[in-house]
């Protein structure tokens, strides 16, 4: 009769556990015995997400308040994905001890997490080369970030090999620094430039350095012309894209709409004087809606920020 090999049962039984913290069902698991809780809990640290909406703030307080202990749980050790979304006290230092507990960490999402500043990227860039997934995607809701050009500069300098980059919404980090960071990381795959100020020169940079990119976000960059999009490889789905002549008809519908209201005629010629200048650093957001119209124009180096309120369905209002 032949002999069977002898059977690592706890090294079958992460294999097994494995695929339960896949399909995101591996936490009751851990109940079944002492063993199983042995070999569940190291995977379980894997991958972390905790979010301040949808009632999870007793999770998120726990994490933070786990991780600036003096003395860390030996699990720490196993985070290499880490997501904390939506947390607007997201200080300097709670992300200080986030790095010193959690230094394996290549897969890293502050989503609309705001509350630090670039001391903190600074210290992301020095402990985590080899982070692959960056997400800073700013929430516009809330400006409490102390976050430019010097700490996107700090994370172009020291992660070379990210695949994943979100940026939306941070707009102000200049141009300079985003092609600073696209040269920096050719195996770039995914990139959320969304809202971001940024021109021709940018999807140059991308075009030159990014040949393995897959996805680009232009969602409200509207200084990019589609000369520029057509040197893009042609594996790249850009999404969100319009070609600023298009934007410029539909600024002059809007305007031709407002100035209609008796209280913003002098709205036309101001926003006319801006559109007539070639080549000028303009930044433009247009919201018109069946009650309300948002016009938001910034240029270099006066920023313009109209916002009106006027139904435009009833001129008589």
């Amino acid at each position: 009769m032949a002999h069977l090999g002898v059977i690592n049962l706890p090294e079958l039984l992460e294999r097994i556990l494995y695929f339960l913290a896949v399909d995101k069902t591996l936490y009751p698991a851990l109940f079944v015995s002492r063993l199983w809780y042995r070999c569940g809990a190291p995977i379980l640290w894997k991958r972390i997400e905790l979010k301040w909406k949808n009632k999870c703030h007793s999770r998120l307080k726990k994490f933070i308040k786990l991780v600036r202990r003096k003395q860390k749980p030996v699990y720490c050790l196993n985070v290499i994905h880490l997501e904390i979304s939506y947390y607007h006290s997201l200080s300097d230092k709670k992300i200080i001890s986030i790095v010193h507990s959690c230094p394996n960490i290549i897969h890293l999402s502050f989503k609309n997490s705001v509350g630090f500043s670039n001391r903190a990227l600074e210290l992301i860039a020095g402990s985590y080369p080899n982070l692959k997934y960056l997400n800073l995607c700013d929430d516009r809701s809330f400006r409490t970030r102390e976050v430019d050009d010097e700490g996107l500069w700090k994370i172009a300098k020291s992660c070379h090999k990210l695949e994943y980059l979100n940026i939306d919404y941070l707009t102000e980090i200049t141009e300079h620094s985003i092609c600073g960071i696209i040269r920096s990381n050719p195996k770039l795959q995914h990139l959320d430039l969304s809202y971001c100020k940024i021109t021709d020169v940018t999807i140059e940079e991308i075009a030159r350095s990014c040949l393995k990119l897959k996805y680009l976000n232009l969602r409200g960059c509207v200084n990019i012309s589609k000369k520029a999009i057509d040197q893009l490889n042609p594996n790249t789905h850009v999404e969100n894209y319009r070609d600023p002549i298009d934007i410029r008809a539909e600024m002059e519908r809007v305007i031709e709409l407002i100035s209609r209201q008796p209280r913003v005629v002098n709205i036309r010629s101001r926003l006319h004087q801006i559109l007539r200048q070639p080549n000028s650093n303009i930044f433009m957001t247009v919201d018109s809606g069946a009650d309300h119209s948002t016009i938001d124009i910034r240029q270099a180096p006066r920023n313009y920020s109209i916002v009106l309120f006027d139904d435009l369905a009833s001129p008589e209002r």
